[in-house]
């Protein structure tokens, strides 16, 4: 592949933050053969988050009504190379009827379950995500430079929020990715020197959280809910910084080249999703026997007394938020 332009198709089709961290991958083919096509299959939810990268070349839309149709496509598209990055079998499926070479990530699953299970951990070091998909089609690429890289992504360039400030993500659909609320308060209270925004997805739990926070003070901007794809990148790139959970607005976040301070409770890094720039912060409890009891994360403390996120030294935090912005 070396010597032609090729035609390339990726697949995966959720979620936020698996989608983000394939923009390393798609980079480095773009630095690698200038002249290439990518095309990207995914779900039509995710549509205006992968128009924010101009490396992409059109964007295919999976829908369950339209499976035959997409079949037809992928055997008829004439690719080079489909990189299958989702390995389930709505994938696997649409790519069965094709001639084209087809490469596929390698999932942990099994040491997933061991790990959450009975705590049995890996001899050799778990690769992060976005390296394992660079490793699924690296040799057949010949791809050289694995490393993570940020993204130069395609938003407004005017600033959506004028003030100086810092972007709280405080909300999580799963109770163990949660920081407690009082931690939060005592956070939110520390901050003087900046504007506080507070994001979150646009569903009941994490909007709620953010509007009992917005109603503390009168230095927090609450748009929690209201932001699409385009203006949520706008307003994390021009933040100081971004606080948040195991999240896809870590991701984000990192893919734009931000200072991240980012809290882990019931998930760990061997599950490939820890923060990869050397600006970034992690606060985590490794003293407890009960972590991970997910890999996606729960609505309760297994143990009843969710420790993994009590028990983070808070003042550390704070410090360091104070830190990065003064």
């Amino acid at each position: 592949m070396e010597n032609k332009i090729i035609k390339i198709l990726i697949i995966r089709f959720s979620s936020f933050g698996d989608i983000v961290l394939t923009f390393p991958l798609i980079s480095i083919i773009k630095e690698k053969y200038p002249g290439c096509e990518i095309h990207f299959l995914t779900k039509h939810k995710y549509s205006s988050l992968l128009q924010l990268n101009d490396n992409i070349d059109l964007i295919l839309f999976s829908n369950s009504d339209k499976t035959k149709h997409l079949i037809k496509y992928i055997s008829e598209g004439n690719y080079d190379l489909i990189i299958d990055l989702q390995k389930n079998a709505k994938s696997i499926f649409c790519t069965f009827f094709t001639w084209t070479k087809v490469v596929r990530v390698k999932k942990d699953n099994i040491w997933k379950f061991l790990l959450v299970k009975f705590k049995i951990k890996r001899k050799n070091k778990t690769n992060p995500v976005f390296l394992k998909y660079i490793n699924c089609c690296r040799n057949i690429l010949n791809l050289d430079d694995t490393n993570f890289r940020t993204s130069s992504l395609n938003f407004f360039d005017e600033r959506l929020i004028k003030n100086k400030y810092i972007v709280i993500a405080p909300a999580s659909r799963h109770f163990t990715k949660t920081y407690p609320e009082n931690k939060l308060i005592q956070i939110i209270e520390s901050v003087h020197n900046c504007k506080i925004v507070l994001i979150s997805d646009n569903i009941k739990n994490e909007v709620t959280l953010c509007r009992r926070l917005a109603s503390l003070s009168n230095n927090i901007l609450d748009y929690s809910g209201k932001l699409n794809y385009e203006a949520l990148s706008n307003v994390l790139f021009y933040s100081e910084l971004v606080f948040c959970n195991d999240s896809g607005i870590l991701h984000l976040a990192e893919a734009l080249g931000k200072k991240v301070i980012c809290v882990f409770g019931s998930t760990v890094k061997e599950f490939g999703f820890f923060p990869q720039l050397k600006l970034s912060a992690v606060f985590e409890n490794n003293l407890l026997k009960c972590r991970p009891c997910s890999h996606i994360g729960k609505n309760y403390c297994p143990e009843k007394h969710f420790k993994c996120m009590k028990d983070l030294n808070n003042s550390r935090i704070i410090s360091l938020i104070n830190d990065k912005i003064n």
